[in-house]
């Protein structure tokens, strides 16, 4: 790759060769950079495959450093805000870091101690669910089998009864699995916090690393770099916060209001416990909000199909709501791809690094969507035909349509 700086004269005037084939020059207030024909050939795909046997190979510490890279830009523009007010920068660190513990503390006590026991109840009454469900199938075994049916409706039946039983014993086996891994999620979670306190401390070290990537005379570019990186992290961080506290307080609401007036006693005492799990599903974008519903709808079903139906209403409400009002309001362009790709990152983050994968995967997107706007006016390739490089995007230089 060659850099072309169009602000130094001696780049300018004494390139015939760029003359004679009638190149354009670019933008003067862009870096440009020139990829050669070669580099195409043989440099891109060797660093491809070199960057996906690195990643494979350290697939679990990329992710730390990602998570980190990620929680650092979004909290660097705080720290910067402090370091305005003339506090030292280790000092801004802390009173962001220990402001953000209270936060969670506070956040753990109000809601925690309610949903987990909540979820204790859920699982308690399980049993007399299916208990409830047996009953109620039994009582429909009659009818069924007066329709002669080609197959047998007792032991049909009977099976439907034993696969929920079973069901509800995975779900307690599930819980106690998920409790064995939260001592290797804190572990992880430590260790990414270790890591963005290093580098919200060296981050002028590590800006003056990025800017020393620029040319001297294009340190405007730096500038906009690490601005874009920051931007894109912080905007999509506080958008999705927003939106998730603001559909679990709804989503709990809702469900609250469905038991105050009778028409789904039981949906009161877990209303906390739904509401903070559709909170938290809000952050996986498209297939989050059919998660957040699930477990209650499915809770529903059990004591009536038309209490299960009103569930829905519910939260289909919630989902209009976000989509007309909430959404364009406040995500914006947050993210700015298609949805196929936001799915596929999310799916691909999910396989990789399961629910962590989930959510990291979007602030990543943004972040990479952002970078690409970047590049994408300041990367020009050489063409195969022998012609000019193919110059950057840009406005000015669109060609009009036919």
């Amino acid at each position: 790759m060659i850099y072309n700086e169009d602000s130094v004269p001696d780049t300018t005037h004494h390139n015939p060769s760029s003359e004679e084939a009638g190149t354009s020059q670019p933008d003067s207030g862009h870096l440009n950079i020139r990829i050669p024909r070669w580099v195409q050939m043989v440099g891109l795909p060797i660093l491809v495959l070199l960057t996906w046997f690195v990643a494979s190979a350290l697939i679990q510490v990329l992710f730390i450093f990602a998570a980190s890279m990620v929680l650092a830009l979004m909290i660097n523009p705080l720290v910067k805000k402090l370091e305005w007010l003339h506090i030292p920068r280790y000092l801004a660190v802390l009173v962001v870091f220990l402001t953000l513990l209270a936060l969670i503390v506070v956040f753990l006590i109000i809601i925690i101690p309610p949903s987990i026991s909540q979820l204790q109840d859920l699982v308690n009454n399980l049993p007399s669910y299916t208990d409830t469900v047996r009953e109620t199938i039994r009582g429909w075994k009659s009818s069924l089998e007066s329709l002669n049916l080609p197959f047998d409706v007792s032991t049909q039946t009977d099976n439907l009864v034993n696969r929920l039983e079973s069901a509800v014993v995975d779900l307690g086996s599930l819980l106690l699995a998920y409790s064995i891994n939260l001592v290797s999620a804190l572990t992880t979670a430590f260790l990414i916090v270790v890591i963005t306190i290093y580098m919200l401390l060296d981050a002028k070290r590590i800006g003056r690393f990025v800017r020393g990537l620029f040319p001297a005379g294009r340190q405007d570019d730096a500038t906009d770099f690490i601005q874009r990186s920051e931007r894109a992290v912080t905007h999509w961080v506080r958008a999705q916060a927003l939106l998730s506290l603001l559909i679990g307080i709804s989503s709990g609401l809702g469900i609250w209001i469905l038991g105050a007036v009778g028409v789904w006693p039981q949906g009161a005492q877990y209303s906390v416990f739904f509401g903070a799990w559709a909170g938290i599903m809000e952050f996986i974008p498209y297939i989050g909000p059919i998660l957040a519903a699930a477990p209650p709808v499915f809770i529903a079903f059990f004591s009536s199909p038309w209490i299960s139906l009103a569930v829905i209403l519910v939260f289909v409400f919630i989902q209009q709501v976000e989509g007309h009002v909430l959404v364009p309001n406040i995500m914006g362009q947050a993210v700015g791809v298609h949805p196929l790709v936001v799915i596929f990152a999310v799916l691909a983050g999910a396989n990789t690094f399961g629910i962590a994968g989930m959510l990291l995967a979007l602030p990543m997107m943004a972040l990479g969507h952002e970078l690409y706007g970047f590049f994408k006016p300041r990367v020009k390739l050489e063409r195969w035909n022998g012609g000019p490089p193919t110059p950057p995007a840009s406005g000015q230089n669109k060609p009009e349509d036919d």
